[in-house]
């Protein structure tokens, strides 16, 4: 109360035109009207900002994706609306464990666990992207998932860098790898011909994609999906999904972001879930559908207006106070009713010699 007195304005008889009320989960702001001051998008994230560093670390505030206004009924009639503001008390922690033990969690929970209170339903939140500059976590991050992913369902591979993903295929198989050819001798490597061979495993994933959906036509259950059929989830992994389209002519690009659009709308319910990663998600390595269809989403490394505003432009003007540590910064997982806004996270620390 003391931090949004002194602070939110300048004028001290404001600080008679509203109430708190917190609970277990969240922090109400209670304007009691008529306000002598304007309640906008604007004031909302200002009462944020302050709520947010004042409350860390003893709670963890998240940051709605807009502005949030609940209704509450039984008070009398000039505190009836509330600026509602989800929190949870104390700081999440840091997963530290080997991948069974993720396994086993998300064979209880049907969800992938990313932090001790946080977790990943490909289900409700279809599709996922990771960003980070190098150095971020982000292809830890990536081996991780594709670590527990492998073990709950099928998985395509794509890494034009044949790095940490493609490499950990060696010890812990996908259904299919694509890798450049770097027969020097041809002078092969990330180019047009590259792009063609994943746009052909693209659309054999599109054809299995409306092979399914025509399995789920026939059932006579109306919310059906790829489990009610007894099938297993697809998981389609792009590592460095921005270096696809090097060296590759236009109707080619095209023809891959045209089907990788396809498999982001139509995917859920036949169980296709695309995970990427990339350094930034600019509008012309992932089309905008695509970008506005994925709902896990994660930012690594270090944070500013640039590289937040193609994931998280909501946080142009929006502090978010980090745990800290490699792997770290901030989650948002739309379809979650717990984790729709943004909040911090550290992914999971797998223990030596258990990511396989």
């Amino acid at each position: 109360m003391a931090a949004l007195q002194y602070t939110a304005w300048s004028n001290p008889d404001q600080n008679n035109e509203f109430e708190l009320k917190v609970t277990s989960d969240a922090i109400y702001f209670i304007p009691i009207m008529p306000t002598t001051y304007v309640i906008d998008e604007a004031f909302y994230n200002k009462i944020y900002n302050i709520l947010n560093v004042a409350l860390t670390p003893t709670l963890t505030m998240i940051r709605p994706l807009s502005m949030q206004i609940k209704i509450l009924p039984d008070n009398e009639p000039a505190k009836q609306r509330a600026l509602y503001y989800p929190m949870h008390l104390g700081r999440s922690k840091r997963l530290v464990c080997g991948i069974d033990d993720l396994v086993n969690l998300y064979h209880q929970t049907h969800a992938i666990p990313l932090m001790d209170r946080i977790a990943w339903d490909p289900i409700k939140s279809p599709h996922a992207i990771i960003t980070g500059v190098s150095g971020s976590g982000k292809s830890y991050a990536m081996t991780t998932l594709y670590s527990i992913c492998s073990k709950i369902g099928e998985t395509v591979v794509i890494d034009p860098k044949t790095s940490n993903l493609a490499r950990l295929t060696k010890t812990n198989p996908a259904s299919k790898v694509i890798i450049p050819d770097f027969d020097t001798s041809r002078q092969q490597g990330i180019g047009g011909r590259y792009l063609t061979t994943v746009v052909n495993e693209l659309k054999s994933l599109e054809a299995e994609m409306y092979k399914r959906q025509a399995m789920l036509y026939k059932q006579d259950q109306v919310s059906a999906n790829f489990e009610s059929v007894g099938l297993k989830p697809i998981f389609l992994f792009i590592d460095e999904a921005a270096a696809l389209l090097t060296g590759a002519n236009r109707q080619i690009k095209q023809d891959y972001l045209d089907t990788l659009t396809r498999l982001a709308v139509l995917g859920r319910e036949a169980g296709l879930f695309l995970v990427m990663a990339m350094q930034s998600a600019r509008a012309e390595y992932i089309p905008t559908l695509v970008r506005d269809s994925i709902s896990l989403r994660i930012q690594l490394g270090r944070l500013n207006s640039e590289n937040t505003r193609f994931l998280f432009p909501e946080l142009s003007d929006m502090p978010i106070i980090p745990l800290g540590g490699n792997g770290s910064e901030i989650v948002s997982i739309a379809g979650n009713n717990v984790t729709a806004g943004i909040e911090p996270i550290s992914m999971p620390t797998i223990i030596e010699g258990d990511k396989q």
